[in-house]
Formats: C-alpha cells, sequence, structure tokens
C-alpha cells in the first residue's frame, strides 16, 4: 500500500554562463495516496535560497488535484487531474486553472500508442512525452510553479 519516496533536489543550471537558474527540491515523503498525512510537495527557489513557490497535492479518495501556491503562501492556481492517472488508453490531462476557474494551462501525459513494426520500435515503445501547453500568457514564476507541478506529477504516477 506504501512505499518510501526519497526526497530529491534538481538543478537547473545555465551551461554558458555556469551559474545555478532555480532549484526544485521534493521533501522525504510516503508514497501512499490514501492517507492524508504522505501528500506529496514540491518546493521552488531560485539559487540565493528565495522562495518562488510551492506545488502541493490535495487529499481526494475521487480525483488527483494539487495547489500552487506562491512564494507568500496564497494559493494562485488549482491543477485538477483525472479520475483515472493510468494513460494505458490515451493522453491523460491535467487541467491548470486560475482561483477564478481560467485555464491558464494543461499538462498531457501521452501515450506512446501501439508497438510499431520497425527496428527501432522498442526505442519509440519506451519514450516518455510529457508537455506542457500555456493557454495564457504567464510570469516566469508562474511558468516554473508549472513546470514543477509537471515534475511532480510525472513522479508521483509515471516513474
Amino acid at each position: 500500500m506504501s512505499s518510501w519516496a526519497y526526497s530529491n533536489t534538481l538543478v537547473v543550471v545555465d551551461l554558458n554562463e555556469q551559474k545555478e537558474i532555480f532549484c526544485m527540491q521534493r521533501p522525504f515523503r510516503l508514497k501512499n495516496w490514501c492517507l492524508p498525512c504522505c501528500l506529496q510537495k514540491l518546493i521552488i527557489f531560485y539559487p540565493n535560497g528565495c522562495l518562488i513557490g510551492v506545488i502541493e497535492q490535495k487529499w481526494s479518495l475521487i480525483r488527483t488535484a494539487f495547489r500552487i501556491r506562491s512564494e507568500d503562501g496564497d494559493i494562485v492556481m488549482r491543477v485538477r487531474g483525472p479520475f483515472f492517472t493510468c494513460s494505458c488508453r490515451g493522453d491523460v490531462v491535467f487541467q491548470i486553472d486560475t482561483l477564478q476557474g481560467q485555464k491558464t494551462a494543461e499538462i498531457r501525459k501521452q501515450w506512446p500508442g501501439s508497438l510499431p513494426d520497425d527496428e527501432n520500435a522498442q526505442a519509440i515503445f519506451d519514450a516518455e512525452v510529457c508537455g506542457i501547453v500555456f493557454e495564457i500568457p504567464l510570469s516566469v514564476h508562474e511558468k516554473l510553479l508549472i513546470l514543477g507541478a509537471a515534475f511532480l506529477i510525472n513522479y508521483m504516477f509515471y516513474e
């Protein structure tokens, strides 16, 4: 029912200037979808330690949901996922909305489809595509938070 989900840190670096751009940190949590005490979280920082925002899993037995909080702790966006996160029948879409209900972006986990008949079939079948489509213009902070949500979703359901 539950398993260990070790903490990890992802640092994004500009290779041209050899400097850190931002950092995503996922604290240690148990992976258990049915207990409210095991909810996942991802924290995004600037290199100087300044908080950009937090993506938090919201507890629900029915559908996947997340809250995106700004550096002030205010909820700025909500992520609504499907009832089933399995991508065996088609693409899985996670919709991101403002608090007023306006669609801002969409995280889409694409199903690779059936196995093609060529020599690269296994490589193509194993490929994973997780894309983000932005519906309206957003600030860099908001785009970073949505990117963090995509990383957390991919980790939780597809790794």
